[in-house]
């Protein structure tokens, strides 16, 4: 296998600087050798940039070519020159990589644990369930091991059944049942969400039964836990596994664990000298300008990686020599067994936050410990409180977007999910980190900055601000029968028991989100909130009344209903309305009541701040997208055929970026029509979006398409060119389980990033397979290929099983 970019260049530094002392005889063989490393580095270079050339990347080829000229002329600047070398090849990297999240984990130093616990794991020296733990102190890297261990392909290959689930300080026995069932029975989701407690119980102890499972408790502080789900777990000498990620090292005696807890370990000096490049650098080699600094600042980490991760985080939009300088002479070498004593240095990334990344980190802080926060409702509530200011034409989206992949470049907020498309699709916050937020949240007094007259009553205190939000938000009122994202808190339990809200007392409120509340109907007194900007509703008939256009602020509104519902006409006169989210069914859109010379009754021409538009049927949008000329994701659910038996496409906006179609029952040869979007670049087919077992896409050009993602389809023959799909990054198949084979085409896409295979047939998981084997044979080393639970066709009813 060929070398990536990374080691070429250390090669090619290291010959560098093997010229600078030597006698012109010597000298002379290493020109040789340089001359070699640079041609081999660029021929690598150059395939990982194929697709994306241009000027610019150009241009960095010819800065490389120089420098290298440079040191073999004048080897006494060699470091320097190799400096150059590196920022140019960092620029390289970024623009290959800039269209995706990195979601690496760094688990340097940990080779010889991740052996002893896969041995543990998977080791036949007893088929009887066991419980295996990983134990040490806050930031030493638990959860980044166990998911390193979880994901391994020794595990998904050996177990018929994964599930993780996170346990928390505080935590309700209902949530954990949902978390464990939901990570490997995605096609129960919405029955299980309707189930008991004891009933929950029930479906998990059948669904496990005489399988061989692995269940990850990710941050469990007692036995108490434990006790709770144990009974759940049946114990048929399969081979099964639960595996612990704990502060408490004597959990497992309590628990009467096989064997002592696997205790984690500092890094060393040379460990965390590593964490730190590979954190900071895409090539994993820091400058040489920087080498000195950088390592007192590892050394005063103390080898604690959640520490080196943060302090990366401070310094990677910044590498100029005296802020490298500054940090390592300010950053506190703490004291590692009270973390009080170390949140100072925990705070530096904090402290150098402008104003308005502060506020948008501190809200971070008012969701759940160890919550996967999804990335869409982050955003929207940052839109919603206000934190987020308009910059020139860009959209507040776009903004908040990049505010969040600031925090996660400093690594104040983690990668927790991602998307088909590459993107982050949910975050999450450190404890450590999270208690930060807490800490600085009182300290500085914030929330009244924060807060003030947004969302809070008027009569609240801010210290009762803090609380209740905390609080309220962590843990879920009694009978609430989910858990989640709740607020706020007390309108949660007025309105499950039928109350009714007070306008007077909430007249301030801009945010209601009540989605994991389940009620009966959309709740008629909710327009008194005039104030509201963000509104999320959970009813089992979600249908709002016209009267809901009096929320003349709202910017967001998502409804998630058991009924299909009907929006009505007055939802055109909302003209600050960003975000229209519901979550399933085939639902319509009444007629806007538009005029044509003059506006009549007051009605508008149009929702020209609309960009999400979901789950919406076909049939009620015949004149609705030339009045929603910003639209960029939309999502069709139901027939696009007209009563005459032809495909009705509706004129779709210019601006559409994201299609998803579900039920629109498209015959394949109509897919043409899609492919003439302009702008499109993520396309979703669901459930029976197209009819028929050959798609031969030959005749079209999805020109502008990044994402394709074909999800439980009957499709059996995927016939399509490069040239069909030019542009395209990634390709993920869902649980269509007829499909024979990838395209081999396929892999010769210049930008082709991923093939992900899942729940497929076993030919087409071994087709994905080839075409990476060939790739590979032909010097690229960048594409992947991911893929689980491709069982040659077999679906069980309950669960995608091995």
């Amino acid at each position: 296998m060929e070398e990536a970019p990374a080691l070429l260049l250390k090669k090619l530094f290291i010959n560098i600087g093997q010229l600078t002392d030597l006698t012109s005889e010597k000298a002379l063989d290493y020109r040789g050798d340089i001359l070699v490393s640079f041609r081999i580095l660029m021929k690598q270079l150059g395939k990982m940039m194929l697709g994306y050339e241009n000027k610019e990347v150009q241009g960095l080829y010819d800065e490389i070519e120089l420098l290298v000229d440079r040191a073999l002329v004048v080897p006494q600047f060699g470091k320097s020159l190799s400096d150059g070398i590196l920022e140019a090849c960092e620029k390289l990297y970024n623009i290959r990589f800039s269209s995706t999240v990195e979601a690496e984990e760094i688990i340097i130093g940990f080779d010889d644990e991740v052996e002893t616990l896969l041995d543990q794991l998977t080791g036949t020296s007893t088929r009887q369930l066991q419980v295996v733990s990983i134990a040490g102190m806050a930031g030493l890297g638990k959860t980044t091991l166990a998911r390193k261990l979880y994901k391994d392909p020794l595990i998904e290959y050996i177990f018929d059944i994964r599930a993780w689930t996170s346990v928390s300080q505080e935590y309700l026995k209902r949530d954990l049942l949902l978390g464990i069932l939901s990570s490997f029975a995605n096609d129960l989701r919405e029955e299980i969400n309707e189930m008991s407690e004891e009933q929950l119980g029930e479906k998990l102890y059948r669904l496990l039964k005489g399988r061989q499972y692995l269940v990850v408790l990710d941050d469990i502080w007692d036995c108490k836990a434990w006790n709770d789900l144990r009974v759940y777990f049946p114990d048929d000498k399969t081979g099964s596994r639960v595996l612990f990620t704990t502060r408490d090292i004597d959990l497992c005696l309590h628990v009467r664990a096989a064997r002592p807890a696997h205790v984690l370990r500092l890094r060393t000096e040379g460990e965390s000298w590593d964490i730190f490049q590979r954190k900071l650098f895409r090539t994993g080699i820091c400058p040489h300008r920087l080498e000195a600094s950088g390592k007192v600042i590892t050394r005063k980490c103390e080898g604690l990686p959640l520490a080196l991760v943060i302090t990366a985080g401070l310094l990677k939009n910044e590498s100029s020599d005296t802020w490298w300088s500054q940090i390592a002479r300010s950053l506190h070498s703490f004291m590692l067994r009270d973390p009080s004593q170390y949140m100072d240095s925990l705070a530096l990334s904090y402290n150098h936050l402008p104003t308005h990344l502060r506020h948008c980190f501190l809200f971070v802080g008012v969701f759940p410990e160890d919550y996967d926060i999804p990335v869409s409702k982050l955003i929207w509530l940052w839109i919603a409180q206000g934190f987020i200011h308009e910059t020139g034409c860009r959209s507040l989206e776009d903004i908040a977007q990049d505010l969040l992949m600031d925090l996660i470049k400093r690594s104040l907020l983690m990668t927790a999910k991602m998307r088909a498309d590459g993107q982050i699709k949910a975050c999450r916050i450190h404890d450590l980190l999270r208690d930060l937020c807490l800490r600085k949240l009182k300290e500085e007094n914030l929330s009244s900055q924060i807060y003030k007259d947004s969302h809070i009553p008027a009569m609240a205190s801010s210290s009762s601000i803090i609380t209740n939000m905390l609080h309220g938000i962590s843990l879920d009122p009694p009978g609430l029968p989910l858990s989640g994202f709740c607020y706020p808190f007390e309108l949660g339990e007025l309105l499950l028991k039928g109350g009714s809200i007070l306008g007077e007392t909430y007249k301030s409120l801009r945010i209601l989100d009540m989605e994991s509340v389940p009620i009966s109907l959309f709740p008629s007194d909710v327009i008194q909130l005039s104030n509201l900007r963000y509104l999320a509703i959970q009813a089992r008939d979600g249908s709002p009344q016209p009267s809901i256009s009096n929320l003349v602020n709202l910017q967001i509104l998502i409804i998630s209903s058991r009924k299909n519902v009907v929006v009505p006409k007055t939802i055109w006169s909302m003209v600050n309305l960003r975000h229209l989210c519901i979550k399933s069914g085939e639902n319509l859109m009444e007629e806007p009541c538009f005029v044509q010379e003059t506006e009549k009754d007051g009605c508008p021409s149009g929702l020209a701040s609309l960009q999400t538009l979901s789950q919406i049927s076909p049939q009620s949008c015949d004149d609705i997208f030339s009045r929603t000329p910003n639209l960029r994701k939309l999502g069709f659910c139901g027939p696009l055929i007209s009563s005459e038996g032809d495909v009705d496409f509706p004129n779709f906006p210019e601006k559409l970026k994201k299609l998803t179609l579900s039920n629109t029952g498209m015959d394949w040869e109509e897919m043409w029509a899609v492919s003439l979007l302009p702008t499109l670049e993520v396309l979703k087919l669901n459930f029976h979006a197209c009819i028929g077992e050959t798609w031969d896409a030959s005749d079209a050009e999805f020109q502008r398409l990044k994402v394709l993602k074909l999800h439980g389809l009957d499709l059996r023959e995927f016939v399509c060119s490069r040239e069909n799909f030019p542009g395209l990054q990634r390709l993920v198949v869902h649980h269509c389980v007829k499909l024979e084979s990838i395209p081999s085409d396929i892999g010769r896409i210049l930008t082709l990033d991923l093939i992900e295979v899942r729940g497929c047939s076993s030919s087409a998981w071994v087709s994905a397979q080839d075409i990476q084997k060939e790739q590979e044979s032909e010097g690229n080393q960048f594409l992947k290929v991911q893929g689980t639970n491709n069982l040659g066709g077999f679906q069980d009813q309950d669960l995608v099983a091995k």
